[in-house]
């Protein structure tokens, strides 16, 4: 189990919290929060952070996934301060003592973390509301839903689905290659649709309560009450962050390579299956009879050598062959 988030993510995707984790940190610290709830701790690249933050403060930490991946259960068998809750979000909110602080970085759509929000602001009104933590606040899933589990989603409550998605940040709808997703809304924009949406709606709904936005790394979010005793360090901690331009335009320029990259990792793919099906056809067009006369007949009207003859395909199916 490793705590370093590209180790984690070898092709350095940046989808861990734990690349913004200094910002994060200095969130709790600044907050005071002595215990930390993680929704959608995945392979615990984060968690492994956290919990080293919580031993040289005395906090506690506890991850919530449904389904945790075999990197999570090791790392909750090696760090047995950890607890860990195998229950989707709105089971584990409801149940789990209110923490200082609650990072939702769950099924990225505006169903789940809607209700998750509510969850929260249900048992702890107003200035009790924990410190919130929120990733992918920018594309791609500001604006458009992606679904883990789109059957906990009630139909009428989700939105048109594209599965094996590839998206772009200049394409609203899906495209031939781009970044891929198992499962995302079809369409990006629109009324309830995406992680900031959701959040932009709560908070409308609910006075008192500001959003930093960090430009990095598809967005790290930080939501807390204004009237909280800890407001004003947050602001502080934040103010250099929040919707700094020069991070805005580092990450447009960071998902354009990134995008890129999968591009061409795709086509090449697709190249490769190209080929791979022409050396079968001809592979099968060698043992065919049609072939052998095809040959003779060609060797009749050009009086020589054929168009294509069986030792020319033989020799470019051969490794190496031209």
């Amino acid at each position: 189990m490793t705590d370093t988030p590209h180790q984690a993510d070898p092709d350095q995707v940046g989808y861990s919290l734990a690349n913004v984790s200094e910002a994060l940190l200095a969130c709790l610290d600044a907050a005071g929060a002595r215990s930390v709830v993680e929704v959608g701790a995945f392979r615990g690249s984060l968690t492994a952070v956290l919990l080293d933050w919580a031993a040289e403060r005395g906090a506690t930490v506890t991850a919530v996934d449904p389904e945790p991946p075999p990197e999570l259960l090791e790392l909750a068998a090696a760090r047995p301060e950890l607890t860990l809750l195998e229950a989707t979000s709105h089971e584990a909110l409801r149940q789990v003592e209110l923490p200082g602080a609650v990072i939702l970085d769950g099924d990225h759509n505006y169903f789940t973390l809607t209700g998750e929000l509510e969850i929260l602001a249900e048992r702890a009104p107003g200035a009790a509301l924990p410190l919130l933590l929120f990733h992918d606040v920018c594309w791609p899933h500001a604006r458009r839903d992606s679904y883990y589990a789109p059957e906990r989603v009630p139909d009428e409550l989700r939105q048109p689905l594209a599965r094996g998605a590839k998206l772009r940040p200049d394409e609203p709808g899906v495209a031939r290659t781009g970044l891929p997703f198992d499962c995302a809304a079809a369409r990006e924009g629109g009324e309830r649709n995406g992680v900031l949406t959701a959040i932009e709606d709560f908070i409308g709904a609910h006075q008192g309560i500001r959003l930093a936005v960090v430009p990095a790394f598809f967005g790290f979010g930080v939501a807390w009450h204004e009237d909280a005793p800890w407001s004003a360090a947050v602001a502080t901690a934040l103010a250099p962050l929040d919707r700094n331009p020069v991070l805005a335009r580092m990450e447009r320029n960071r998902v354009a390579h990134l995008v890129a990259a999968f591009a061409r990792a795709q086509d090449l793919q697709a190249a490769s299956e190209d080929a791979a099906r022409l050396r079968g056809l001809l592979a099968r067009l060698l043992d065919s009879r049609a072939l052998g006369a095809a040959e003779v007949l060609s060797r009749i009207r050009q009086r020589g050598a054929p168009v294509v003859s069986r030792e020319e395909i033989r020799d470019a199916l051969e490794p190496g062959g031209k």
